[in-house]
């Protein structure tokens, strides 16, 4: 009896200690409180924003990269979503706020820029060194290709940036059985595919996708995502912004140059659409004569 009231005695000791050390952990610690980093994040905290930034990291990359390849418009994109999260603090009042943002940006505003750039990427795995090595993850990959935008979108917001159905609705202000039904058909697509290319019934899509989530952002990526934190604070202070956006870089220089020069493209491809050549234009009142 003595025993077992001792055992007793450490347990209960041990889950006060933890929760004491819960209570008053930093948010370097890997296991933090979402919301408590984001409003470090509100008051440009660059500790709060280095600690949101590991837990997402490769979240976000992946994302971004099984949609629109590692091209230099996929850096740009990847730039372009964290320089968000930091500037939309402006507007942002709260945590929740911010991390709505954030998201929305993820999946519709870098979804946009980045559709008259995509890039389908090839590869040389062929499907006999799939099935020998058993890396099902690779076709899985290969296979998402073949889904629609939302299908894509959606299935990588819950597999990949994990959050639920409900709450993809929510962002994107659709109906919930919507979001479902892109899931389900987006699920069921690579499945069968998958089954058909030799993969065994009992490995299921979410245990595949789980073993294709190793893949991390290269350092160089990581460095300057981080080391741009500092300038992307001073584009947020009003009329001092001005001055900053005349310092950065231009086009071709890292990702913030890539940035750039992707948008001043899809400007310039926007504009070109409502533009006619004068020879169109010459041809057009002559058919507009001719019918009078």
């Amino acid at each position: 009896m003595l025993i077992w009231k001792r055992i007793f005695r450490n347990v209960i000791s041990y889950l006060l200690s933890v929760g004491r050390h819960g209570a008053s952990a930093t948010v370097k610690s890997r296991r933090f409180d979402t919301e408590a980093v984001l409003k470090k994040i509100l008051q440009h905290d660059k500790e709060g924003f280095s600690s949101f930034y590991e837990r997402y990291r490769g979240r976000v990359y992946r994302f971004i990269v099984r949609q629109y390849g590692t091209s230099e418009y996929g850096k740009a994109a990847y730039y372009s979503t964290w320089r968000h999260l930091v500037v939309a603090g402006v507007d942002s009042k709260t945590p929740k706020e911010l991390k709505l943002s954030f998201f929305q940006y993820l999946g519709t505003s870098v979804g946009s820029l980045m559709a008259a750039q995509r890039l389908q990427e090839q590869t040389n795995y062929l499907p006999r060194d799939i099935e020998q090595d058993e890396n099902w993850s690779l076709a899985l990959i290969e296979h998402m290709k073949q889904l629609g935008d939302d299908q894509k979108r959606y299935f990588l917001f819950k597999h990949e940036i994990g959050i639920s159905e409900a709450a993809i609705a929510r962002t994107f202000s659709v109906k919930r059985k919507a979001v479902h039904a892109c899931i389900d058909a987006a699920e069921e697509t690579l499945k069968s595919s998958l089954h058909e290319a030799g993969m065994p019934h009992k490995l299921s899509l979410e245990k595949v996708y789980r073993e294709s989530r190793v893949v991390k952002p290269p350092h160089s990526w990581d460095k300057e995502i981080l080391e741009s934190f500092d300038m992307w604070i001073r584009q947020t202070d009003g009329p001092a912004s001005r001055a900053v956006k005349r310092e950065e870089p231009q086009s071709g220089e890292g990702l913030a140059g890539k940035w750039h020069q992707l948008r001043d493209q899809v400007k310039n491809k926007l504009s070109s659409l409502n533009r006619k050549s004068p020879a169109k234009q010459s041809r057009d009142r002559k058919l507009s004569s001719s019918h009078n």
